[in-house]
Parts: C-alpha cells; sequence; structure tokens
C-alpha cells in the first residue's frame, strides 16, 4: 500500500511530467530564418553622427566661421542589400536653420551593404550633410545641439509557419524568434485555426491572424519622397502586405491604429489538400513593402568659441 506521502511525491512529479511535456509541445523545431546574427532586432539601419565629424569638446572648440564638417554614419543590418538613393539624410532643428547655421543639405546615401549572415559583420557608409557654419555672434565658449534625420525604404520580408492539419494539438510555433528581420516594422504573431473540411469534401480552408505593429521609435511614410513632411496629428502609418502563396488570400494593406501603432488582418487559406495533413510546419513568407522608414539619428554636440 502507498503511503500517503509517496503519493503525494509521485503526483507531484506527475505535475512536473506534464508541465515539462506541455513546455516543449508542438515548437516542431521550428527556428526563425533571420536568428543568427539579429533576431527581432528593431531597427533595419542604425544610424550615427561620425566621431570624426564634427570633432568637437569644451577643450577643443571651433572657431567662429570655422567650416564644421557633419558626416553620418549608416549601418545596414539586414541580409540584404539597399540600394544607392534608397537612403538619405537631413539635418533639422537649428543645424538646419539658415538664421543659426548655414551649409546643411539633404543627402542620398549610396548603396548600404548587406550584413554578412554567416559572420555577422556590418557596413557603414558615410553620409555628408555639411560642412556648417555657424552665425550669430559668438561672446563667450557655447555648445550647440546638432539634430538629424534618415529615412530608407526596403521591403521586410518575414519568414513564418503555417500547419495544415485538422487537429489543434499539431499546430506549433508560428513565428519564432528571428522570423522577422531587423525592423521597426515587424509581424509580432500569428494565430491559426485547425483546417476546417466539410463532410464529404475533398479539401478544406484556414484562417489564420496576422498581428502587426511598428515596433520601432521611427515613423512608416508612404515613401521616400514623403521622408522629413510634416504630419497631422491625425496621421495614421499604413504598408501593403502579400504572401508567397497563391491559395491565400490576405487584404493587401494596413492601417495601424493611431495610439499603439497596431493592427490585426485575417487571411483564408483555401483549396488545402485533405489527404495531405499533418503537423510539419510549412514555411510561408509574408512580405510588408509600400513605405518607408523616418527615424531621428541621435545628436551629438559641438562647442564654439570666438
Amino acid at each position: 500500500m502507498i503511503s500517503k506521502k509517496s503519493a503525494i511525491v509521485i503526483f507531484l512529479l506527475g505535475i512536473a511530467l506534464l508541465s515539462a511535456c506541455a513546455s516543449q509541445e508542438n515548437t516542431n523545431g521550428v527556428t526563425g530564418a533571420y536568428a543568427n546574427c539579429y533576431g527581432d532586432e528593431t531597427q533595419m539601419v542604425s544610424a550615427a553622427f561620425a566621431d570624426f565629424a564634427p570633432v568637437s569638446s569644451e577643450t577643443n572648440p571651433y572657431q567662429a566661421g570655422d567650416e564644421i564638417d557633419i558626416e553620418v554614419s549608416l549601418t545596414n543590418k539586414y541580409s540584404g542589400d539597399i540600394d544607392s538613393g534608397k537612403a538619405r539624410v537631413r539635418l533639422k532643428g537649428d543645424a538646419a536653420d539658415s538664421e543659426v547655421f548655414t551649409g546643411a543639405s539633404q543627402q542620398n546615401a549610396d548603396t548600404l551593404y548587406a550584413i554578412d549572415p554567416e559572420t555577422c559583420l556590418e557596413e557603414t557608409a558615410e553620409v555628408d550633410v555639411g560642412p556648417i557654419v555657424y552665425q550669430k555672434e559668438i561672446t563667450t565658449i557655447q555648445s550647440e545641439e546638432i539634430t538629424g534625420l534618415y529615412c530608407y525604404e526596403k521591403p521586410v520580408v518575414v519568414k513564418a509557419y503555417l500547419y495544415y492539419t485538422a487537429d489543434a494539438n499539431e499546430i506549433g510555433t508560428n513565428l519564432p524568434a528571428g522570423s522577422n528581420p531587423p525592423s521597426g516594422v515587424q509581424v509580432t504573431q500569428i494565430d491559426q485555426n485547425p483546417v476546417d473540411i466539410d463532410s464529404g469534401e475533398t479539401t478544406g480552408e484556414m484562417r489564420f491572424k496576422v498581428y502587426l505593429e511598428n515596433v520601432g521609435t521611427g515613423t512608416i511614410v508612404p515613401s521616400l519622397d514623403d521622408c522629413f513632411q510634416y504630419r497631422d496629428a491625425g496621421y495614421r502609418e499604413e504598408f501593403s502586405i502579400s504572401v508567397d502563396k497563391t491559395n491565400i488570400d490576405c487584404p493587401g494593406d494596413t492601417k495601424l491604429s493611431r495610439g499603439d501603432k497596431t493592427d490585426v488582418i485575417t487571411c483564408l487559406v483555401t483549396d488545402i489538400d485533405s489527404t495531405n495533413l499533418g503537423p510539419e510546419p510549412r514555411e510561408i513568407t509574408i512580405t510588408l513593402s509600400g513605405f518607408a522608414y523616418e527615424d531621428i539619428i541621435p545628436s551629438t554636440i559641438v562647442w564654439l568659441e570666438p
């Protein structure tokens, strides 16, 4: 006869075993296509003012009337090139105000070459948006903040999974870590139903939901030509969506909410062969396009003296 104490131990072991099984259930061993270097990074392109332009400090200020070189370093973290002319940079605020500084220019970047997916090595391109010259009278040593914006255009290609199964217990991970490339615009979740097959039918259909969000710090704009423009308080970010399977029908466009910058769309998969069902993951490619992404360059300080 099993003692009460032994029964409790056996019960707890059983619970632990069930918990372990549940935590492993339906993972199917899938991994994200971009997991190697930057899984779920929220910046496709990073930007910073170059260390050497401007070169300034309180102990090494520019003199009144000096030309101040301004360059921006752009780094592509994506596994595909961003073509020449598809990224641009401009200064803003006082740096772009001709009554404070002259010489600021808007410039397109040369090709931003892709990250090496094996070594994760990045390449950085420099964009010259100066030199600028301070225009106001200087009576004592002073600092001025240099600010700017950058914008780029590149479709976001998301690699996700669907499970063509009529059994809900066989549905595994739809969006493993690293399914999104580094990007502020992402698919954050996918929920799918089991395949629905009517009695006597040889094909079925399935619905799944795609959750979309601007998870970055920047703004989605319609195109590169719309970068750096004024947008009113009612502006809503939008872009296009496509899936690489002909039997999958999704809304072609989405418009994100103004508050949390999210949206959910429902897609329908039709003509699913009822004799070809199972728990194996099948990759789909979701492409988010028809937009450019504008973001802020972290500011830098220049020091000036009479």
